[in-house]
């Protein structure tokens, strides 16, 4: 299979929290991350909205998403850019 993403992906497994709106919250974990997206492991998908966001530090900086595929207990997302984003950083550690 070809990898189709547009930037290179950088494994990671670190704590996040995903934001529905503007009153919940799911802790997840982040398994990857590039400059375009992430692969965000979640205890169910099923409920997710298409529409969320990623902060990595407790809501400093929040990075609105877009959900593109799901499975179970996974979500790929991809970063949208412009959308009112506290502060963009270049690179998640």
């Amino acid at each position: 299979m070809q990898d189709r993403r547009k930037s290179a992906r950088s494994r990671v497994l670190k704590s996040a929290k995903l934001l529905l709106g503007t009153s919940s919250v799911i802790d997840c974990v982040l398994r990857n991350v590039t400059n375009s997206g992430a692969r965000v492991q979640i205890a169910n998908t099923v409920e997710l909205p298409d529409m969320l966001s990623l902060t990595l530090d407790g809501g400093y900086s929040v990075r609105p998403c877009r959900v593109v595929w799901r499975s179970l207990t996974e979500t790929g997302v991809e970063f949208i850019r412009g959308n009112g984003c506290r502060r963009s950083p270049k690179t998640v550690h």
